[in-house]
């Protein structure tokens, strides 16, 4: 999943694939491409768009457009496998390590294998059996703590957070390790703490897709290490209200069209509450922008701008990217549930307009 250094495999997980590459269907290859993906804007868009325990629905990873030309060229045939064929990749797999236990490229493509067809447990264990031959491999130990992370609700608290200790004390610039780094202080409040991860991130990526949205994670983290007083806030908040007008006006807003997939059509009634928001792409899941509709109003062109602020100092304006997302409540409840219906987009600029956005997915 890699398109950076950070995000190369290990030089003897290497080897054996130059070693085996010849011979080796198309097929494999591209799901090896597929595996290689999330060391940056892969770990991106899980990090912003991913809801929390959210099993995979597809038989490979959503595709975020942060994704340099490497990860591209390596995404278009994965888009095209089949759960079958991953399936099939599982079992050729399990008989290379039965034959081999120490075949490290092996390891690492049932583990992103089982990632990919929602086997977290299976995945979690393959992951385990790859860290432990090659325990100094930076990616494999950031790889292995964002699959334990996803098992406890997007959290690094404990082994995750441990494991990106150790993958960053292999390579300091492992870009994957950055940002997960980064997430896992935000989460902590430690604002400080994550703006010098996301910094040295943004100093080892040479994309600058990805460089724009960490930009965003990071203007947020400065924004919430700088926050004053509670008294000094509502003097702000009035002092930022012409400033929202002024932010609207010169375009750093964020506008497109909303529509529900006919498949859930059936599911939704014309008074359910629909939530348009944005957030950060890095750091909080926390709307910077919040719009609220019925389900009776779609198709939806909507805009977001600063006036839509759910925290007064922090707006959107403020932000270079934002994920935008659509959700239908049954409850009339910001907060998500079970059962909600969602659409996400993927990281988009601020200022973007004609965003479309289709809301295909049930919460689990």
């Amino acid at each position: 999943m890699s398109v950076e250094t950070a995000g190369r495999p290990s030089s003897s997980a290497s080897r054996a694939r130059a070693r085996r590459r010849r011979g080796t269907p198309a097929w494999q290859l591209a799901l090896a491409g597929a595996a290689l993906f999330s060391a940056t804007a892969g770990t991106i868009y899980w990090l912003a768009a991913r809801p929390a325990a959210q099993a995979p629905v597809a038989a490979v990873p959503p595709a975020p457009p942060a994704a340099s030309a490497p990860a591209s060229q390596a995404q278009a045939p994965a888009r095209q496998l089949s759960a079958d064929r991953v399936q099939h990749m599982v079992d050729e797999m399990s008989e290379r390590v039965k034959r081999d236990p120490k075949d490290g490229s092996a390891w690492a493509m049932l583990a992103h294998s089982y990632d990919m067809l929602g086997r977290r447990d299976e995945s979690i264990k393959a992951y385990a059996r790859l860290a432990e031959l090659l325990p100094k491999d930076a990616q494999v130990l950031a790889d292995y703590a964002e699959a334990l992370a996803a098992t406890q609700e997007r959290s690094f608290k404990g082994e995750p957070a441990r494991l990106l200790q150790r993958a960053l004390a292999a390579d300091p610039r492992n870009l994957k390790a950055l940002l997960l780094s980064g997430s896992e202080a935000f989460d902590r409040h430690a604002y400080r703490e994550a703006i010098g991860f996301w910094e040295r991130a943004k100093a080892a990526s040479n994309d600058a897709r990805v460089a724009q949205q960490i930009d965003s994670g990071l203007a947020e983290a400065r924004l919430l290490a700088a926050r004053p007083a509670s008294a000094a806030v509502a003097k702000a908040t009035v002092a930022a209200r012409p400033a929202s007008a002024a932010a609207a006006a010169s375009g750093r807003t964020v506008s497109g069209r909303i529509v529900l997939a006919p498949a859930l059509q059936s599911q939704a009634s014309p008074d359910d509450t629909l939530f348009v928001f944005a957030r950060p792409t890095l750091g909080s899941r926390m709307p910077v922008a919040l719009l609220r509709k019925k389900v009776r109003d779609l198709p939806l062109e909507f805009r977001l701008d600063d006036s839509m602020a759910m925290v007064p100092d922090i707006h959107l304006s403020a932000l270079s990217a934002v994920v935008v997302g659509a959700r239908i409540s049954k409850r009339g409840d910001a907060t998500p549930h079970s059962g909600d219906m969602e659409g996400l987009s993927a990281p988009v600029t601020v200022g973007a307009r004609d965003v479309k956005i289709t809301i295909t997915e049930v919460l689990p």
